[in-house]
């Protein structure tokens, strides 16, 4: 029996140094990154983006270069914001893989096409069938870091306003304390009240962030019709939006995104 324990640590050894041995196989090398990204030039179109899976695989970057590339943690309910088909460039070797086709079934996604393999890359093209996009409220064009996730987002002072116009049957509001002030402790909550045409439409809270995939926070808000004669013109009236943001605590950086679907 005494040397049980010895016997468990020298299996325990030989199963690391194989792990180690094997790591480099599993792992893509430059060459399938670079037919990855061929086949992305080759075959994107206007309306895709690229998701990597894992999303700790951000080597990705170095060679992806045709398409919108997205580091999403939550399949099922990432935004991809005017995306009509995202392709997965995944690492099915990678240790601890979890395939991401039940993720991107359950929201609605189905494959466009078979998967292709690059040496320890999958690629393969998943059609997203998104609600059709009525208006793009904040129009950002820059990514924050929102929970340690690129965020395409607005910045904007706490204490300020922000107005827009669109029309839409549905109000989307994502919201979030930009990088590690997010994490300060006792820290104040961050409210966000949206109006529409002047009538409150809802109220999202950013409470401090707990390292749980939740600093990045949503709110669905169904718009009702405006008085028109048919229902469909209803709901394409254009509103006036305002986003008024307020907290105890006004030195955080924060940004936010909204947009309207039909």
């Amino acid at each position: 029996m005494r040397w049980v324990p010895l016997a468990l640590m020298m299996l325990i050894g030989a199963g690391s140094l194989l792990f180690d041995l094997t790591l480099a196989s599993r792992l893509p090398s430059d060459a399938d990154w670079a037919e990855a990204a061929g086949a992305l030039r080759a075959r994107g179109q206007a309306g895709d983006a690229v998701q990597v899976w894992p999303p700790w695989a951000e080597r990705a970057r170095l060679f992806v270069d045709a398409l919108p590339l997205v580091l999403e943690e939550d399949l099922a309910q990432a935004d991809y914001l005017g995306v009509q088909r995202l392709w997965i460039l995944s690492l099915p070797r990678a240790p601890r893989f979890a395939a991401p086709d039940d993720a991107l079934r359950s929201r609605g996604a189905t494959p466009a096409a078979e998967a292709q393999r690059f040496g320890a890359l999958s690629l393969r093209a998943w059609d997203l069938h998104p609600a059709p996009l009525a208006a793009d409220l904040t129009r950002a064009t820059e990514d924050h870091e929102v929970d340690y996730l690129p965020r395409r987002c607005l910045r904007l002072a706490i204490g300020s306003r922000f107005a827009a116009r669109g029309a839409g049957r549905t109000l989307h509001l994502r919201a979030g304390v930009i990088g590690e002030r997010a994490y300060d402790a006792d820290r104040p909550a961050v409210e966000v009240q949206a109006f529409a045409d002047g009538a409150p439409a809802g109220v999202l809270e950013i409470p401090r962030t707990e390292r749980d995939g939740t600093g990045w926070r949503r709110l669905e808000v169904a718009l009702p019709a405006l008085p028109a004669t048919s229902a469909p013109e209803a709901f394409d009236s254009v509103r006036d939006f305002v986003f008024a943001v307020s907290s105890a605590d006004a030195s955080r950086p924060f940004c936010l995104a909204a947009w309207t679907t039909r």
